[in-house]
């Protein structure tokens, strides 16, 4: 999910496209489509929040997934430094506006992140139409860990 909020005017959606870009600043992306709420106010506003959902948060996904719907006020509260985030969230990343690049008919937009705060619990997960969990993986095989900082994208 990312909310923003400009002049009292909240606006937020549900995201397909997330990503980290970098420790040190620390940065993160997220990509709006043109014409969205949400790309027009965190553009006036400079600032963003990122909230990743509990695996209990179906409908709270759903609501802003609801194009054009108005925005649904009661899934959200405000953090410390006064941005919106969704309330119960498993985790949120509080972001000002590092930079926004024009790709195709989305911008990409770069945040860095200016606070964090995050929980235990399972996130909800989006994979193929569905929502789900996440399921334990197999251990990595062994030796594996001898790959870790050979420049293999790690």
């Amino acid at each position: 999910m990312v909310v923003a909020e400009h002049e009292g005017q909240p606006a937020g959606m549900t995201l397909n496209s997330f990503a980290s870009v970098s420790l040190e600043p620390l940065l993160v992306l997220v990509s709006l489509g043109h014409g969205a709420r949400t790309l027009d106010a965190v553009r006036r506003s400079g600032r963003f929040a990122v909230s990743m959902l509990r695996r209990g948060q179906r409908q709270v996904a759903l609501d802003f997934a609801e194009r054009g719907a108005p925005f649904p006020a009661g899934h959200v509260e405000r953090a410390g430094d006064g941005q919106l985030v969704v309330r119960h969230a498993l985790a949120e990343l509080r972001c000002s506006v590092h930079g926004i690049v024009t790709a195709g008919d989305h911008d990409v937009v770069l945040g860095a992140v200016t606070a964090f705060s995050g929980g235990e619990g399972e996130p909800l997960v989006f994979h193929a139409g569905r929502f789900g969990h996440v399921a334990a993986d197999a251990a990595a095989p062994a030796g594996f860990d001898a790959f870790l900082g050979e420049g293999i994208g790690w």
